[in-house]
């Protein structure tokens, strides 16, 4: 019988994850930009429901119109 590594749930996890959430729980925050407030919002639903986080207020650059926002990971003491 073959002898299989499988990937502990955690590793799998962040595997599917997209780039910004795995640099949101490396660093602590992470800004995000998309075109429009609904694309930040699927972005932010990509956000496991177990990590608490914080949000400033959305922003949209003039230029590139471009809508962005700052997340932080909230520690609990």
């Amino acid at each position: 019988m073959k002898k299989t590594k499988t990937e502990a749930p955690q590793e799998q996890q962040a595997a599917s994850q997209p780039d910004y959430v795995a640099d949101l729980l490396k660093n602590g925050n992470t800004t995000l930009t998309a075109p429009t407030r609904d694309e930040l919002g699927e972005m932010l639903d990509q956000i496991p429901a177990d990590v608490r986080v914080g949000a400033g207020a959305v922003g949209q650059n003039r230029d590139t119109g471009l809508f962005s926002i700052r997340i932080d990971i909230i520690k609990s003491d």
